[in-house]
């Protein structure tokens, strides 16, 4: 247990660093807490010799999956680990749960309605009783089956997908890249560390760090929403024309290249009584920015 609490706390490290998205992050360990639940339901309902459909198991795998709960809860990360575990969960519950009178199926179908009619059978049909507990008597396994296969089985069935048994590996859920709440939204100036990282590459003439004092520090002034040569999309994920008509107008001239224009002087004296200024280009805000 404490790898696996390890392993997740370096993923959230990794990516705290990183100044990975928010959404990003919930949606990456979601694929996270979903292989956790797969893996050991799967095991549970597909290995029947491994003996682990007992009330004792059922307990102790409440007692470690609380141990991931809390760590998400200190996370944030509550919501997305109550969603993705919730079958492993509720079948811990199950395997601790009475299931000896027709009394006790209306509190299991309350607490297990994410386990469905063929996973209910799987388990309760496995479950071996501890000294001194009495078998699952036929007529509640029946019942808790066909409860299932009215409720569970339907909203699955009306969601699109098939009755299984056991768990997909896959999360059958799209990855989505988020509009905003990245870091170029909220960072200003020259982020903390960023200087002695490139200090390094500078000093090998990789590059070179300059900084331009009369820069407001946004790092989102060159950033447009208009596709690339290698992005058929916008980034409002519209068509290249849908993105064009949706944008306002803006010059033709490549955005990396400043616009040209042509001055005429005429000279009358022997001096011109001019003076270098700052030009700005009338679609940047901070002089100079081209």
């Amino acid at each position: 247990m404490g790898d696996i609490l390890a392993t997740l706390t370096s993923a959230m490290s990794l990516l705290r660093r990183c100044r990975a998205n928010a959404a990003l992050t919930i949606q990456l360990f979601s694929q996270l807490f979903h292989f956790v639940n797969m893996w050991l339901f799967n095991q549970l309902v597909l290995q029947p010799g491994l003996g682990l459909c007992t009330r004792r198991w059922g307990i102790r795998l409440g007692r470690r999956l609380s141990r991931i709960e809390a760590w998400a809860e200190k996370q944030g990360l509550e919501l997305a680990a109550d969603c993705h575990l919730a079958r492993i969960l509720q079948t811990s519950l199950l395997l601790q749960s009475q299931k000896q009178s027709l009394q006790d199926i209306s509190t299991i179908s309350a607490h297990c309605f994410k386990l469905n009619s063929l996973q209910l059978h799987a388990i309760l049909q496995q479950y071996s009783p501890e000294p001194g507990e009495s078998p699952v008597p036929p007529e509640v396994l029946n019942e808790l089956v066909n409860v299932a296969r009215k409720t569970t089985d339907d909203a699955v069935r009306q969601e699109g997908h098939e009755v299984r048994l056991e768990e997909d590996h896959d999360l059958n859920l799209p990855f989505l890249l988020p509009e905003d709440g990245y870091s170029s939204d909220i960072i200003r100036g020259i982020p903390t560390g960023l200087p002695e990282f490139v200090e390094p590459m500078a000093r090998s003439g990789m590059c070179r760090l300059l900084v331009n004092n009369a820069s407001n520090g946004d790092w989102n002034i060159h950033l447009v929403e208009a596709p690339s040569a290698n992005n058929s999309f916008g980034w409002d994920g519209n068509t290249p024309q849908r993105a064009a008509a949706a944008a306002p107008a803006t010059p033709s001239t490549p955005m990396d290249k400043p616009e040209i224009m042509t001055i005429t002087l005429n000279k009358q004296n022997s001096g011109m009584g001019l003076s270098i200024v700052a030009a700005r280009v009338s679609r940047w805000a901070v002089a100079g920015q081209d």
